[in-house]
């Protein structure tokens, strides 16, 4: 499996006024073009995951709708809520196992859970975490989920370097 993990755009900040909770901030105008930009830098990779994964928090929610507009993606982002920012990378592994069917997916979630996701699943050893930028992507292959070896680190790219290459 295939597993393009995506850290959310840049948001309003904690404590904006207006901002009800967290789970509520809004991606902002530059957010949302960074993302809409670094989308068309993967479009270019040819990538067209099977499913696009999403936090149900309104920041994630709103770059897995640019993601999957960009890439032409053939069905809406689906919310899994073990990608809610207060989770554990274990309710995330059993979260994704629900699409161990799929040949590649898309996680679209927040830090620190998808650092130390990324971690996990490149070393299968918990208290490392990977910094994902903003509308950063990282590709990892893996045999299974759970999974029971190490995967492989395919390719990182920072938001700036994928706007480069669109």
């Amino acid at each position: 499996m295939i597993v393009y993990i995506v850290r959310h755009g840049i948001a309003a900040s904690k404590g904006d006024p207006g901002i009800p909770s967290d789970s509520a901030r809004p991606l902002t105008a530059e957010g949302i073009q960074k993302t809409r930009e670094a989308a068309e830098g993967l479009k270019r990779f040819k990538v067209f995951p099977d499913v696009i994964l999403t936090s149900p928090w309104l920041r994630a929610r709103q770059t897995a709708e640019i993601v999957a507009d960009v890439l032409n993606s053939s069905g809406r982002p689906q919310e899994m809520e073990e990608l809610s920012s207060d989770r554990s990378v274990d309710e995330a592994l059993q979260g994704l196992a629900r699409y161990r069917s799929h040949d590649s997916v898309m996680l679209v979630g927040h830090q620190p859970l998808l650092g130390e996701l990324t971690s996990y699943l490149l070393s299968l050893s918990r208290g490392m975490q990977m910094d994902l930028r903003k509308s950063g992507v990282c590709v990892i292959e893996v045999e299974r989920i759970p999974p029971k070896s190490p995967g492989m680190l395919l390719w990182m790219m920072t938001p700036k370097q994928l706007r480069l290459l669109r």
